[in-house]
C-alpha cells in the first residue's frame, strides 16, 4: 500500500501511512459493489506533522500533486459540552430519578417516552446503538448489566464523565436504581476514537457489528484555528464514514455542536457552503444532525446551539438529569446537570431506538435513515420550539403523536412540495428602519416560517413566523425586499412579488449625557441609535435600559 503513496516521498518532512487499519476497511461480504460509499477508506493516508514545519506550505505541496485528492489537517474533535460548574452528586440509590428526567416527560416538555413503552418494542429491544467517543463508566451500577461492549482498536482510559452521562440518558438500567434509560432494552456498544484512524475508524469499527435499523451516535464537535465548534462531519474521513455507515442502513446521529454557528453560513475551507441546504455547495452525509433547546417549554434555542436548515432535530440541551462518573471505575455518581448538544442527541437517539424496536415488533423491519429524518422533520407529528423560523434547530420528537400516525417502513411519506409563494408584499419605511406585512402563503405539510431577502442576497437578512416583520439599522439607500416561505423539509417557494424602496436616516438628536437629566419625551442619541425617555431619568444608559419595563424607548437608528 505504501507504494501507492511513493511519489509523494519527493516531501521528505512527511511519511504516509494507511489512515485506516486493514482489519476496519469494510468487507467483501457486507460492501457490495453497488455501495459507492464503501470504496474509499483505502484511499485516505496521514502523516505526523513535523515540529516547526510549515504547515500551510505543506499543504500547498501535497494539493499540487495529481495523485492527492484532498489534504487537510485533521483537528483534535472536542467534547460537544457547554462549560458547566465541576459538579458530580452522588444520589441514593432509592431516589425516584426517573421524577427528574423531564425530557422523558409527555409533550411540551419531553418525548413523551413512557407512551412508547407500553409497545413491544418501544424501550428499545431488538436494537443496538454505538457511542462513539472517548471513555465510559461501564461498570456504573445502573449500566453494568448491560455487559457493555467495547470495540476494539480503541482505548477506555480517563475521564468518564461525559460518556457514562450520554449512555445513561439512552441506556439506564430499568432496575429501581438511579434513572431510567430512553431505551433501556437496547443493546448499547462502545467504540472509542482514542486510536490511529481516529473518528473514521471508530464509526467502521461500529459498522461491523451493527445492523440496518441501528444507531451510531457521534458526541464529539471540532474546531479550527481557534474558531467556533463545528460538526464532526466537518472534515471529509468522517463524512465518508457517515456517509458510509448510512448507506448500509444504519442511522447515525450526530452532535451539531457548541459553537452557537449559522451552519447556512458557514464557508468550509475549500469556499463551499457544505451545510446549506438551500445552495449548489451542500452535501449531505445522511446523519441526523441535532440542536439544543431549552429544558423548559416553551422551548426555544439554546445560545450554543448550532443553527440552520441543516439542523434536523433538537434534544434538551440544559439540565438533564443523568448518571456521571469521575472515573471509568466509578459506579454510583449522577448529575441533573448534564447539557450541550452532548446531552441534545442522546435524547434523540433513545427516540429513534424506541421508534425503530416499535417497528421492528410491529412491520419486522426498521426504519431506513432517511425515512427516520422525515419522520422526525414531519412539523405535526413533533414539538416546535417557540420561534421556529429563526431558531432553526428542527422540532423535538413527540412519541405520542409519531405512534399514533405511525408509517409503515419503506412508505414514510416524504415532502418535496414546496409552499405557496406569499403574496402582496408592501413595505413602509421610516428612519432606518422597514416595516413588511404580506399575504401568508400554505403548505401540504407545514410551515416554518418566513425568510426575507435584500437586494438578491442569497442569504435571508431576517426571518419571522409570522406574515409581517421588521428590518431595522438599515443605512440610507435603495432596498429591494423579496420573500419566500419555508416548510419542515426546507423547501423553498417561490419569491413573493419584490418592492424596492428608499430608506432614509434621520439625524441624530444631542447624545446621551450620564451628568444629565431627562423627562419623558425626550429623545437622545447614543452610538448611533435613538431612544425616547418615558419618565424622569439620569445616568441610565439607554442600550442597557430599554427593555419594556426601562425607561428608555428605541426609535431607531440615526
Amino acid at each position: 500500500m505504501q507504494q501507492e503513496v511513493s511519489p509523494l516521498s519527493a516531501i521528505p518532512e512527511l511519511s504516509f501511512d494507511p489512515l485506516i487499519s486493514e482489519e476496519f476497511l469494510p468487507s467483501a461480504n457486507k460492501s457490495l459493489a453497488a455501495n459507492p460509499f464503501a470504496s474509499v477508506f483505502d484511499r485516505y493516508y496521514y502523516s505526523k506533522i513535523p515540529a516547526g514545519a510549515d504547515v500551510e506550505q505543506l499543504l500547498q505541496t501535497l494539493r499540487s500533486f495529481p495523485l492527492v485528492e484532498e489534504a487537510y489537517v485533521s483537528k483534535k474533535p472536542e467534547l460537544a459540552n457547554a462549560p458547566l460548574p465541576n459538579t458530580t452528586p452522588v444520589l441514593p440509590s432509592d431516589d425516584p430519578r426517573f421524577s427528574l428526567q423531564s425530557y422523558a416527560q409527555a409533550d411540551p416538555l419531553g418525548t413523551n417516552a413512557p407512551y412508547a413503552w407500553q409497545f413491544e418494542g418501544g424501550d428499545g429491544k431488538g436494537t443496538k446503538w454505538a457511542d462513539i467517543e472517548w471513555n465510559w463508566a461501564l461498570n456504573h451500577e445502573d449500566l453494568a448489566a448491560h455487559n457493555i461492549q467495547l470495540l476494539p482498536g480503541g482505548t477506555n482510559d480517563g475521564d468518564a464523565s461525559h460518556g457514562t452521562a450520554v449512555l445513561g440518558v439512552v441506556s439506564a438500567v430499568d432496575n429501581a436504581i438511579g434513572n431510567i434509560g430512553l431505551a433501556n432494552k437496547a443493546t448499547p456498544i462502545v467504540s472509542s476514537l482514542v486510536r490511529t484512524g481516529g473518528t473514521a475508524e471508530a464509526i467502521l469499527a461500529a459498522t461491523q457489528v451493527l445492523s440496518p435499523g441501528d444507531v451510531i451516535l457521534l458526541e464529539i464537535q471540532i474546531g479550527y484555528n481557534g474558531g467556533p465548534w463545528l460538526p464532526i462531519e466537518t472534515q471529509s474521513a468522517e463524512f465518508d464514514a457517515i456517509q458510509y455507515a448510512t448507506s448500509l442502513g444504519i442511522v447515525v446521529v450526530e452532535a451539531g455542536a457548541n459553537g452557537g454557528v449559522d451552519l447556512d453560513q458557514y464557508k468550509h475551507w475549500d469556499n463551499k457552503y457544505i451545510f446549506n441546504r438551500d445552495l449548489p455547495d451542500f452535501k449531505d452525509s445522511g446523519a441526523i444532525l441535532v440542536g439544543a433547546g431549552s429544558s423548559t417549554a416553551p422551548h426555544y434555542k439554546l445560545g450554543f446551539s448550532s443553527h440552520g436548515n441543516r439542523i434536523d432535530a433538537y434534544g434538551i440541551g440544559e439540565n438533564v438529569a443523568t448518571l456521571s462518573s469521575t472515573s471509568t471505575a466509578s459506579t454510583t455518581g449522577y448529575t441533573d446537570y448534564f447539557n450541550g448538544t452532548s446531552s441534545a442527541s442522546p435524547v434523540i437517539v433513545g427516540s429513534i431506538l424506541q421508534l425503530q424496536g416499535i417497528a421492528k415488533a410491529k412491520f419486522g423491519v426498521p426504519y431506513s435513515p432517511d425515512e427516520v429524518r422525515r419522520i422526525l422533520r414531519w412539523l405535526p407529528f413533533n414539538t416546535p420550539t417557540s420561534d421556529l423560523a429563526n431558531d432553526r434547530i428542527g422540532t423535538l420528537p413527540n412519541l405520542q403523536q409519531i405512534i399514533t400516525n405511525l408509517p409503515t417502513p419503506g412508505a414514510v411519506p416524504t415532502d418535496t412540495e414546496a409552499p405557496l409563494a406569499p403574496t402582496n408584499l408592501v413595505v413602509n419605511t421610516t428612519s432606518g428602519t422597514a416595516s413588511l406585512n404580506w399575504t401568508a402563503s400554505t403548505d401540504n405539510v407545514g410551515l416554518i416560517g418566513y425568510d426575507i431577502y435584500v437586494n438578491n442576497d442569497p442569504f435571508a437578512k431576517a426571518r419571522s413566523t409570522s406574515n409581517s416583520a421588521t428590518i431595522s439599522g438599515l443605512t440610507s439607500g435603495s432596498y429591494t425586499f423579496t420573500v419566500k416561505a419555508r416548510d419542515g423539509f426546507s423547501n423553498l417557494s417561490a419569491a413573493s412579488n419584490s418592492v424596492t424602496v428608499q430608506v432614509q436616516v434621520d439625524p441624530c438628536p444631542a447624545p446621551w449625557n450620564a451628568s444629565s437629566t431627562y423627562v419623558q419625551g425626550d429623545i437622545v442619541s447614543y452610538n448611533g441609535v435613538k431612544y425616547q425617555a418615558k419618565w424622569w431619568t439620569q445616568n441610565e444608559y439607554p442600550d442597557l435600559k430599554n427593555d419594556p419595563n426601562d425607561v428608555w424607548t428605541v426609535l431607531g437608528p440615526c
